[in-house]
């Protein structure tokens, strides 16, 4: 029995970067979100994000930036927080908030603990008000202390 060998040289084509697979552009809140992490990066610290919290090639994160530099994102102060209920936003990580329920207030909060000292400072409540509070699903576009929370549409999977 005899082998064929294939003798033809082999190209390498090269690598196409897919930067879908890294980051996606809400156009509707005009924000860059990394999919991995579920949190938008502002475009000032696309590099610094990409570098510290990827373990990716130099050009690689070289070629996330060029994409990203496309696209005119807002800052944090420019967002608009809606008090109404919002369908979620692609590709951010959805959790466990707390909405105020005094009139005309319906923040969103991330702890219990928040809940809680927003209510006393905000409205004087007091533990025998009994909860002014209730449990929502709920998005934040940044992480750290420049937090704010969107209160979601949500419906429980049957």
């Amino acid at each position: 029995m005899s082998l064929a060998l294939d003798t033809q040289p082999k190209t390498i084509q090269p690598k196409t970067i897919i930067m879908s697979a890294y980051l996606f552009f809400n156009q509707e809140h005009n924000i860059l979100i990394c999919k991995e992490h579920q949190y938008a990066v502002s475009s000032k610290l696309v590099s610094r994000h990409f570098l510290r919290e990827h373990e990716l090639d130099m050009n690689v994160r070289q070629e996330i930036i060029k994409y990203a530099s496309q696209f005119t994102t807002a800052e944090v102060s420019e967002l608009i927080y809606s008090t109404e209920k919002i369908l979620p936003v692609p590709y951010l990580s959805i959790c466990i908030g707390f909405q105020c329920k005094y009139d005309e207030c319906h923040k969103v909060l991330g702890t219990l603990q928040s809940a809680q000292k927003h209510c006393q400072v905000e409205h004087d409540w007091k533990a025998k008000d009994g909860e002014k509070w209730v449990e929502t699903r709920a998005q934040t576009f940044f992480q750290g202390n420049i937090k704010r929370y969107l209160n979601l549409v949500w419906r429980e999977l049957i």
